[in-house]
């Protein structure tokens, strides 16, 4: 009785497609309940812009920079990393941070390509194969764990009904024995120990909404040791009180006049909040850039030369100095129009990635590599940047993307609410001028020419470079007023003169 929203590739794409749909007309229709992090895929847009400059962590670093190789060495399609993306189950896609999917999806890759093996990975995460002690005894209360994708890197084989996650249950016998976990023995190449099995008494009214039954009817199950999390009679006592309220949907709360019934990701949400920090959120990518260390298949310093390649983009200014340009070259605007990488390489920003000629490779017409594409704000036209299925974003140009880019509210409502978002940005257009959404995918990266400030005639590229942000090439906040930034003190900063490079993966 698994829920039925398993529907293997097509999770993904048909998560965005879902939340396009469900937020129109809404202002910010993801609430921030139990978010295990605030750059989860569920982070509120109103949450993630107050986190805006949130610095990226090391491991986070780690994660990108061993995708970057991975890819680049030709050890992984990107393509593949997406897909095991969209393989991710409902409840770990819905909690997992950003890089812990990336994390997810380099493990599934990995191992099956045989780069690694599962082996290896389950070493370096320091997993043991002893056979574990048996913890709970009669009488004790316990939690069934959410479906959790790092019970094994490929989809798992579940053998505990979806019906019972997150909910407490009382074992009222003593262990039944050892057994072999299926979610183990359905990978050949894979060894782990036998499980202690309990079995586990559960109350219906606690599992089904509108249980027509009496308040002692029970339900018995017999569940492994690795499923379970401890729990105790005052968690038991509050979930038998609050029966009215659980639902067990995959969808949205009813409001019924008295009450309104928790969504059940709500509830399962609660059992996962306390089991691990951000030391273990780490856990996966640390392990995996072992085993691929280990292995040969990258070198500690190139790891190292690439986070310090990630690290310094934001700093670079690329983005301000093209637009500069624009804004003082109608020459070099017209380039940047029609072939965004020549206008960068010009500049001396040159990157392997980015194919010059619009990607068109010769005499086939074939396109080759990611697009840089260039847009342009006019007075009748606004552009907005966003990317609904993966974040795709020109990292190699505006540094790595901000947490608000990435959140699932940015992206499901940029495309159905445009002003809207901007008007959370504090950013107003004014109702004459069309916007344009420009939506990313796996080929091309957007970056836009905003229109140049008013009072600027006269000013050099480097003044100019300034009033350039990354928000206002992306389209969320114009570009910086004359007063604002002689508000600012009106200082210039020198921008980079460019940089050989390599193209980055996202």
């Amino acid at each position: 009785m698994a829920p039925a929203a398993w529907k293997g590739s097509d999770l993904h794409y048909q998560t965005n497609a879902q939340d396009v749909a469900r937020t129109a007309g809404k202002t910010d229709p993801f609430p921030a309940v139990d978010q295990p992090c605030e750059d989860a895929a569920d982070t509120p847009l109103s949450v993630a812009l107050k986190k805006t400059e949130k610095p990226v962590k090391y491991w986070e670093y780690q994660c990108h920079a061993l995708c970057c190789l991975l890819v680049g060495g030709g050890h992984v399609k990107s393509g593949e990393v997406r897909r095991a993306i969209e393989y991710l189950p409902p409840a770990a896609f819905q909690r997992c941070t950003y890089y812990e999917k990336w994390a997810n999806a380099v493990a599934v890759t990995s191992i099956e390509r045989g780069t690694i093996s599962q082996k290896d990975l389950d070493e370096a995460l320091g997993g043991s194969h002893a056979t574990p002690e048996v913890l709970y005894k009669p009488g004790d209360y316990v939690r069934v764990k959410v479906e959790d994708s790092s019970v094994r890197y490929r989809k798992p084989h579940l053998r505990t009904p979806g019906y019972l996650f997150g909910v407490v249950g009382r074992i009222d016998a003593p262990c039944i024995g050892y057994v072999e976990e299926p979610d183990i023995d359905a990978f050949h190449w894979v060894e782990g120990p036998m499980q202690p099995t309990y079995r586990i008494t559960f109350y219906q009214k606690d599992l089904w909404e509108g249980y027509q039954g009496t308040d002692n009817d029970t339900l018995e199950i017999e569940i492994w040791q690795s499923w379970l999390l401890p729990s105790n009679e005052e968690e038991f006592k509050h979930q038998q009180a609050n029966r009215a309220k659980l639902e067990i949907t995959n969808g949205h709360k009813h409001d019924h006049g008295d009450h309104v019934h928790d969504e059940r990701m709500e509830i399962e949400q609660k059992a996962v909040d306390a089991e691990g920090d951000d030391a273990e959120r780490s856990r996966l990518t640390k392990a995996l850039v072992k085993c691929h260390i280990d292995k040969g298949v990258i070198k500690a310093e190139d790891l190292t030369a690439m986070i310090e390649e990630l690290e310094s983009y934001g700093s670079r200014g690329l983005g301000a100095r093209m637009i500069a340009r624009a804004w003082s070259d109608p020459k070099y605007k017209a380039l940047m129009l029609k072939d965004g990488a020549s206008a960068a390489a010009e500049l001396g920003i040159e990157a392997d990635g980015w194919p010059a000629n619009g990607g068109v490779t010769e005499p086939n017409g074939q396109l080759a590599g990611v697009l840089l594409k260039v847009v342009e704000d006019t007075p009748e036209v606004y552009n907005l940047l966003v990317c609904t299925l993966c974040s795709c974003y020109p990292i190699s140009i505006l540094g790595m993307a901000p947490s608000w880019y990435k959140a699932r509210s940015y992206r499901a409502r940029s495309v159905r609410d445009p002003r809207g978002v901007l008007k959370d940005f504090g950013t107003t257009v004014p109702e004459g001028v069309a916007i344009q959404i420009c939506d990313s995918n796996a080929d091309t990266r957007f970056i836009k020419i905003p229109l140049r400030p008013a009072g600027t005639e006269g000013w050099t590229e480097d003044q100019l470079q300034a009033l350039v942000t990354r928000d206002a090439v992306i389209g969320v906040r114009h570009p910086k007023t004359v007063e604002e930034f002689n508000k600012e003190g009106g200082v210039f900063h020198p921008k980079s003169e460019g940089y050989k490079g390599k193209f980055i993966y996202q």
